[in-house]
């Protein structure tokens, strides 16, 4: 397993972001003078961070590493800040465009990964999870499969959140990221929306825990997707909004790849 960490100049955000890259090379096993060789181009997952994250946090909170050797598969984790991987075009914060778009042309130009549609997939955790979804959708021919791990599916009540001291309810925070909450949903930011004008729906996977406060949003999404015959997999299991959750879930997403 080789790691990279770096920045790179991209236009979605006019200006320089950090990106993490697991790449499954240089498997050598030294005690039983044993080496892995996996074919090029590479495979690749793009893994998207939840709110106050970055894209060290999986390295720090998971074993994504040695699963991503174990399987053979590259992934790429960019810098989302507090996106929610959505595009803001007045400050030039272009993330559903950098995640869906510039990143992999910009990866495949550095590191021996698939173009093929059919090798590249898009997850997430709790907001990158989201993102995920949003942008596996928007972007639906660049990814063939999308992984939402604790996905904060919060589109459909958002604009009832009102004034409150936490980030995670509170309207004045969503609308900087979100814009008009009157009009998320029908639009582009609305994952409802973009699976029924999405001509080329990727297959879905789902997983949330059921003492998860986002459980129940991700059981009713789930029979939304169901209802439009949606290619879909959820999975309900013991758990919260955590990372050993996390961990383990995102491993069973890799291993349908």
């Amino acid at each position: 397993m080789v790691l990279f960490r770096g920045d790179i100049k991209c236009k979605s955000l006019q200006r320089r972001t950090s990106i993490s890259v697991i790449l499954p090379a240089d498997n050598i096993h030294f005690l039983n003078d044993s080496e892995e060789i996996v074919e090029k181009p590479y495979r690749t997952l793009y893994l998207l961070h939840g709110l106050y994250g970055s894209d060290d946090i999986f390295l720090a909170n998971t074993s994504i590493q040695k699963f991503a050797e174990d399987h053979g598969i590259a992934i790429v984790i960019p810098c989302g800040e507090n996106s929610f991987y959505l595009d803001d075009v007045a400050s030039h914060r272009m993330f559903g465009e950098y995640v869906g778009h510039e990143l992999l042309d910009i990866t495949r130009n550095i590191f021996p990964l698939s173009e093929k549609r059919e090798d590249t997939f898009i997850a997430g955790f709790s907001m990158g999870g989201y993102g995920a979804l949003r942008n596996g959708l928007k972007y639906c021919e660049n990814f063939s499969k999308i992984g939402m791990i604790s996905a904060a599916l919060i589109t459909d009540d958002i604009a009832d959140y009102g004034d409150n001291h936490n980030v995670l309810y509170s309207r004045q925070f969503y609308e900087s990221i979100f814009g008009n909450l009157d009009e998320v949903i029908g639009s582009d930011k609305d994952p409802k929306f973009l699976i029924d004008n999405c001509k080329n729906i990727p297959e879905i996977y789902m997983a949330c825990g059921l003492d998860d406060f986002l459980f129940k949003k991700n059981a009713d999404f789930y029979q939304f997707l169901k209802s439009r015959d949606i290619d879909a997999t959820f999975v309900g299991s013991e758990g919260e909004h955590t990372w050993e959750f996390c961990d383990e879930f995102i491993k069973e997403f890799i291993k349908r790849l």
